[in-house]
């Protein structure tokens, strides 16, 4: 029989065709190869080839649904193509559907069980569904039949990380790198394992080495950036960020993290605009909404609806979807048996929080309660030590996900759960967002309201919380009698000054050492007026970078009040948090965002610290402060009265030495320092919570 002479033509066309789709897919004209790639389909339907280049285009397209569907023709009508078939899985796992994609690498598999790359692909689709064992039994097989394949090292490094098999996760990325020096996934998921190792130089080095390797690599910027934040140095990581913002300016990431440098840095507005960028990229990206709440939260010139409209949406977006239906807890509703209390947070540590949150874990009575620690966070110190061995239970969980979280919340069947980060970095927002508890309790130091339904109470006190607050929190308040916290200070043999130091300099030193975001217009123009009133006076503000030569905006600032640069003495941060109050004679606290740790530090060093009443919580915690230690003269409850009190205490030398000497005693005997006391009264707003949740 002679050969068809319209089928060859037929054929030649659909291959000229696909050639030359190839050839503009390589140029980068993707329409253009998908208008001669339709052509080649028109012509050839059930050429495998045609739509196996239709799938590939439809890919780079992000058409992912009508990929798979190209990709699955190429495999049906060219079904002996392993490319083909391989192509398929690929789509598939992008798609989500990586059930489906391990079935076709399992057949792969039974017809060649001594392929290395297939078992490497299947390591990488079980690590992606999480059987963490059955992706390592895949990942060491082909090692073991190829150790030359560098995949089968990384996902075997990525599976042991997820396992929290850390030291063998380095150990793995280390021969991935051995087996191609070049291959960029391995250096950085090893930056990513010494990070979690807390080699902090080593996996600088990592990182740097992925820049080298492909410069652009946003991920590498970003966790370059995140490092050297970690370590303080907030302007070099605003530069780590400005060049991932550059290189993908796409990336949501990028643009909260310079986000959060710029709230460090005290510009508010261009935080502001980085974190709703950052939410306008990627509407999903929760980290970067709780960024923007919390940087709202030291707006001053806010509307509290509108910041409280905020947090509902978030909720909205994020939490609520979260919530079981229907909720369903089988805690045992005893009103009156020992409840098991959970705390959530990144703060077991050297931190503010931990100032707070270890009396509590410490002091709670045993016989009505038992103590569980979930920590948030990467590092460990010796105070980290302390929660643990004063827990009855701790888990560190920072490598958890927040299924793995909440199934073990509710398996340690916590009766009342502890949120202690609200929308601050390390919180675990989402996992609490499931209610895996009974009853959900937003501690205070997160100076707003959570926003969240599945969070129940607020625990403040009757001094931060006016009446008025009940409207601005979705949480119902729960108000202590005299603090909501207990301050416990660092173990440092440093004593309050025994010298005034306006009687060594010749004129008043006032200060704060406040975060820089506080330095709200109002609170730089109330403090000019102050400097103003007080010749000759001097002002210290302390916070991270400000000694440096890029926080030399503040100067300007109060140079808009007529205040001399010369009178504003700035200074960085110290690894001693007392010393410094030494050379300071009064505290001035930020208006409408009053200092937590800052105050109860100047208090105990024997500086007086004078506060001004607003409305909010935020704007009340150094009334809580002062009236707690018997000062109340130093609140005041407007702008003029609090120059006033100000100017007042820094010309009056004997009433100044009398209340400097006898501060940290005030300190010592108030119910800010009284710890027994205050897990007392903790320990009855708890148990009172969980009575009214056994009568439901």
């Amino acid at each position: 029989m002679s050969e068809n002479p319209v089928g060859r033509s037929f054929v030649a066309i659909e291959t000229k065709l696909l050639l030359q789709a190839i050839e503009f897919v390589e140029a980068g004209r993707v329409d253009e190869a998908n208008v001669l790639c339709d052509e080649a389909i028109a012509v050839a339907p059930e050429s495998g080839e045609a739509w196996y280049v239709k799938g590939i285009l439809l890919e780079r397209r992000g058409e992912m649904a009508n990929a798979v569907s190209a990709y699955e023709n190429a495999v049906s009508f060219d079904p002996g193509s392993e490319r083909n078939k391989i192509s398929l899985v690929g789509i598939l796992a992008k798609a989500g559907r990586v059930a489906d994609a391990i079935v076709i690498i399992e057949q792969l598999l039974e017809k060649a069980p001594e392929r290395a790359d297939l078992r490497t692909i299947l390591s990488g689709l079980k690590l992606t569904v999480q059987d963490y064992a059955g992706g390592e039994s895949e990942a060491r097989q082909a090692i073991d039949l190829d150790s030359r394949i560098p995949e089968a090292h990384l996902n075997l490094a990525l599976i042991l990380y997820q396992t929290s098999r850390t030291e063998e996760a380095l150990a793995a990325c280390n021969a991935a790198i051995a087996a191609d020096e070049s291959f960029v996934p391995a250096h950085f998921t090893a930056g990513t394992v010494q990070l979690a190792l807390g080699q902090h130089v080593a996996a600088m080095n990592a990182y740097n080495k992925v820049l080298e390797l492909e410069p652009a690599h946003a991920e590498a910027l970003l966790n370059l950036g995140n490092i050297h934040r970690e370590h303080l140095d907030i302007a070099v990581a605003g530069t780590y960020y400005e060049r991932a913002v550059a290189v993908a300016p796409g990336n949501a990431a990028a643009h909260s993290n310079l986000g959060i440098v710029y709230k460090d840095q005290g510009r508010m507005e261009a935080a502001l605009s980085a974190f709703k960028k950052a939410v306008e990229l990627d509407p999903t990206m929760h980290q970067a909404r709780s960024n923007l709440l919390f940087c709202l939260c030291f707006k001053t010139d806010a509307d509290p609806y509108d910041v409280l409209a905020e947090h509902k949406m978030f909720d909205e977006l994020h939490a609520r979807p979260l919530l079981p239906d229907p909720l369903e807890h089988l805690n045992v509703r005893d009103p009156n048996r020992r409840l098991r209390i959970g705390l959530l947070s990144p703060d077991c540590r050297i931190h503010p929080g931990g100032h707070f949150f270890l009396p509590i874990v410490e002091g709670l009575n045993r016989a009505d309660f038992e103590v569980y620690c979930y920590y948030n966070y990467i590092v460990r110190d010796e105070w980290t030590e302390r929660f643990e061995r004063s827990s009855d239970h701790f888990h560190h969980v920072v490598h958890w996900n927040d299924d793995q979280l909440t199934d073990q919340i509710r398996a340690d069947k916590i009766d009342i759960l502890l949120e202690g980060a609200g929308h601050m970095s390390g919180n675990r927002l989402l996992a609490v967002a499931r209610k895996p508890a009974p009853i959900q309790v937003g501690w205070p130091l997160y100076p707003n309201t959570t926003g969240l339904s599945a969070v129940d109470y607020r625990v403040v006190d009757r001094h931060s919380a006016l009446p008025s607050a009940d409207k601005f929190c979705t949480e119902e308040i729960i108000r202590l009698p005299d603090t909501h916290f207990c301050y416990r200070p660092l173990e440092r043999d440093v004593e309050p000054s025994a010298h005034i130091p306006r009687e060594l300099n010749g004129y008043v030193t006032f200060g704060s050492f406040n975060n820089a975001i506080k330095l709200s217009d109002l609170t730089v123009q109330t403090w000019a007026a102050i400097l103003k009133a007080v010749p000759q006076s001097r002002l210290v503000l302390k916070w991270l970078e400000f000694d440096q030569i890029g926080a030399s905006g503040i100067l300007d600032r109060f140079g808009e009040h007529g205040v001399d640069p010369e009178r504003i003495i700035r200074q960085g941060w110290a690894d001693d948090p007392y010393t410094p109050y030494g050379q300071l004679d009064i505290c001035l606290d930020p208006l409408l965002t009053s200092g937590g740790t800052t105050t109860c530090d100047a208090l105990w060093m024997g500086v007086p610290v004078i506060t001004f009443a607003g409305e909010s919580i935020f704007s009340r915690t150094g009334v809580m402060h002062l009236t707690n230690i018997g000062l109340p003269e130093l609140i005041a409850t407007d702008v003029e009265q609090y120059v006033q009190i100000a100017a007042d205490l820094a010309g009056d030398g004997a009433r100044l030495s009398a209340i400097r000497s006898g501060l940290r005693d005030k300190m010592r005997q108030s119910p800010i320092m009284n710890e027994a006391a205050y897990c007392e009264v903790l320990g009855e707003a708890l148990r009172h919570m969980w009575r009214r949740w056994c009568e439901r």
